[in-house]
């Protein structure tokens, strides 16, 4: 990343709330940094008890003192708030609100061996809207093995005031009854965002090909999938959205481009300057790499 942007909003740099729906520790989020340089906050859902406690004894060592911790977790079954079974897997991370989807897995090289499920449990789902200490959240990350829907389904308030999810999705059913990347994307743009990019695709080897003697699959299963408000109509946002809007994609998605563009928006509602010195600093770093 060429630079912080606080060192452009200075004062008017925005504390970003952020939600963490699948909070399983697997070596790091993209908004750490964020987090670590006390400009956002976490508060993260993780059903499985014991990876709930790891997350928070995690957090409790990055922030001794009570007054400093910018992580909690909490082990809620976030969904449309129903009562659910969970179907917990001999790996931890592909365990979900929905059936592994043998018949489908199958075909996959390593995939059943990774979605085995060794217990299934009657939970209740919660809503996000239904937690009233939430308040207002800014970003959004999803990854809930094939219950994304149902998460948004429970959001509808929660997420008037989002400006950035981050959501996985699954192109075939591997779990079943699952919702697709076309169900999550129609539900999302439903509720004004629209499709910014993707994280990077990923998948498995068709069987009787393998990976290792052959070559990399073909077969796209998932992606990550970001999504932001609607940036042709920024003047419907308040001024603080927009800015942290411009946080999420500069810091989280170094999406250089939307950034400027959004600032630039910014600056004619508010007779700011922001987009100006934003682009000064970005072509120096770039002239300077």
């Amino acid at each position: 990343m060429p630079f912080p942007i606080s060192e452009i909003l200075g004062k008017d740099m925005p504390f970003i709330k952020i939600v963490d729906v699948g909070a399983m520790f697997l070596g790091g989020d993209n908004f750490d940094k964020l987090v670590q340089e006390g400009h956002a906050q976490v508060i993260g859902f993780e059903p499985q008890k014991e990876e709930c406690e790891k997350l928070n004894a995690r957090a409790l060592t990055e922030a001794p003192s009570a007054d400093k911790v910018k992580r909690t977790y909490l082990p809620y079954y976030i969904g449309d708030g129903s009562r659910r079974k969970f179907y917990l897997t001999n790996v931890g991370y592909t365990s979900s609100l929905y059936k592994p989807d043998e018949e489908v897995l199958k075909h996959f090289e390593g995939l059943s061996d990774v979605c085995q499920v060794i217990r299934t449990e009657e939970v209740q789902t919660t809503r996000l809207d239904d937690i009233p200490e939430l308040g207002e959240v800014d970003f959004l990350k999803i990854d809930v093995q094939g219950a994304e829907l149902d998460v948004i389904r429970g959001a509808s308030k929660t997420l008037k005031n989002i400006t950035v999810i981050q959501t996985e999705v699954e192109y075939i059913p591997i779990y079943k009854n699952q919702a697709l990347f076309s169900d999550v994307d129609v539900a999302l743009r439903e509720h004004g965002f629209w499709l910014h990019g993707m994280t990077g695709n990923s998948g498995a080897c068709l069987k009787p090909f393998s990976a290792r003697s052959y070559r990399p699959y073909t077969q796209v299963l998932w992606c990550d999938y970001v999504y932001a408000k609607n940036f042709m109509q920024l003047e419907s946002l308040t001024p603080r959205q927009r800015l942290v809007m411009a946080v999420i994609l500069h810091e989280i998605f170094l999406s250089y481009d939307l950034t400027a563009f959004i600032l630039n928006v910014h600056d004619q509602l508010m007779q700011t300057r922001f987009k100006d010195f934003y682009l000064a600093k970005m072509f120096a770093a770039l002239q300077g790499s």
